[in-house]
């Protein structure tokens, strides 16, 4: 791929398998779907520093994702953090919100970093702080729009905007930015370390990831009994689901 819209193109792809298929994997698809197109928003609106080194980054970082989902597909390997992500649509008992953190576990705490390393030259990674960092504020700019939209299929996620009285985005907010900050230390060492041992590097983050991947998919602070509840917050309307969240992707 050559360009942004090419990757939207690709994730509207994922989006319409999701809905023809009935299945969750289309929450996060979704997510980043509407956070790319703000990205590139932000691109045209010449908002980086570097916005062509930020549109090589843009298509790297979605390339990984696109990759992970087209080897999970055909049944082939991809990245444990990817697997347990993907694999979990299977699991009719998770939250919304745990598939879409799955998703932006994998691609935040293990693509992005591994992404930015990938496009800067070896060990000249600093160069490129900067407008990394930027993409929070550039994403963080539709974040209530994408909450909006999960208060309609997700009642719990309602109460906590409520709550933080909507100024907050508490959910996106602190999961992309926590994110972020542990993807740039992954762009650092990722950076440092020479090609030959870089997939050992890629292996060890894919591992921690994994068990981020873990701990979302049985949180303690959720008993059984309470996800169960919980669950009954939400919509089961799949493809409906999917739509609404879909609906805000033209911003």
């Amino acid at each position: 791929m050559k360009t942004i819209e090419e990757v939207l193109k690709k994730l509207d792809e994922i989006i319409i398998w999701a809905k023809e298929n009935q299945s969750p994997v289309g929450y996060f698809a979704c997510t980043y779907r509407i956070m790319t197109a703000q990205v590139l928003k932000g691109i045209q609106q010449k908002k980086f520093e570097d916005n062509l080194r930020m549109t090589q980054l843009d298509i790297a970082f979605a390339t990984r994702y696109l990759d992970a989902w087209g080897a999970y597909s055909k049944g082939q390997k991809c990245s444990n953090s990817w697997y347990l992500a993907f694999d979990a649509a299977k699991n009719k008992n998770l939250l919304i919100l745990q598939h879409i953190f799955l998703g932006m576990n994998a691609h935040i705490n293990l693509d992005l970093g591994i992404s930015a390393a990938t496009i800067m030259p070896y060990r000249k990674i600093n160069p490129l702080k900067k407008d990394f960092e930027n993409i929070n504020n550039v994403i963080a700019s539709i974040n209530q729009k994408v909450q909006d939209s999960l208060n309609k299929i997700c009642y719990p996620v309602e109460l906590i905007d409520k709550i933080s009285n909507g100024k907050d985005n508490v959910i996106l907010d602190f999961a992309i930015s926590k994110a972020r900050e542990t993807s740039w230390a992954t762009a650092v060492m990722t950076s440092n370390t020479p090609n030959f041992l870089r997939e050992s590097v890629i292996g060890i983050v894919d591992y921690a990831a994994a068990k981020v991947a873990s701990q979302i998919l049985n949180p303690k602070i959720l008993t059984p009994a309470l996800t169960k509840e919980l669950k009954k917050c939400e919509s089961n309307d799949i493809v409906k689901n999917i739509e609404i969240l879909a609906s805000i992707k033209n911003i």
